[in-house]
């Protein structure tokens, strides 16, 4: 997929959603504000629509976080639907033994060209850790796609001219990011 679009492209997994729809001021919210802003490029399947409406209309989740309604979780879709874009047809690229339902947002990444993943899942985090034999594979065979959590997301792209959202919390940061700071190699 070629474009003049300049914006990085992105795919959430669910918990994004989920933690987007349940606290407006969360780091989660803010990506999506980043959509909304036209910062970043969204990209939607239909699988993970599917999912999202799926998990978001869970007793245990709505349980848990009270904020999530019917009319929540129908505003966000509708929302993704007319700020994202829509993949309806999304081939296999990658096979992912050890979670194979994330393979569904590798997949859609790969195929909208995304430079980012965003997600909390540590399954797929872990494919960005040098220490991991089947993420070296993962890296070499995708060197153009990055997971990172929110946090993470939402420091890096503060490089983009446009770009005015502050992360919620730096309590959340990586581990790594924070002892860079300790040390004074903060480039900020």
């Amino acid at each position: 997929m070629t474009t003049g679009d300049l914006r990085p492209r992105v795919v959430f997994d669910c918990m994004i959603y989920l933690q987007a729809t349940a606290s407006e001021s969360s780091p989660a919210a803010a990506l999506l504000r980043m959509m909304d802003d036209s910062i970043i490029s969204l990209f939607v399947s239909n699988d993970i629509l599917d999912e999202v409406r799926d998990v978001l209309s869970r007793p245990q989740i709505r349980q848990k976080n009270p904020r999530i309604t019917d009319e929540r979780v129908d505003a966000l879709l509708t929302r993704l639907a007319e700020k994202g874009t829509l993949l309806e047809s999304v081939p296999k690229h990658f096979s992912y033994e050890r979670d194979p339902k994330d393979e569904k947002y590798i997949n859609l990444a790969v195929e909208a060209d995304a430079a980012f993943l965003v997600s909390r899942d540590n399954d797929l985090l872990d494919l960005m850790r040098e220490d991991l034999e089947g993420s070296k594979d993962f890296r070499q065979q995708f060197p153009t796609l990055t997971i990172l959590n929110p946090v993470a997301f939402l420091r890096q792209t503060e490089q983009l001219p446009t770009q005015n959202i502050e992360p919620q919390s730096t309590a959340q940061q990586e581990p790594e990011q924070s002892r860079e700071k300790k040390n004074g190699q903060d480039r900020t």
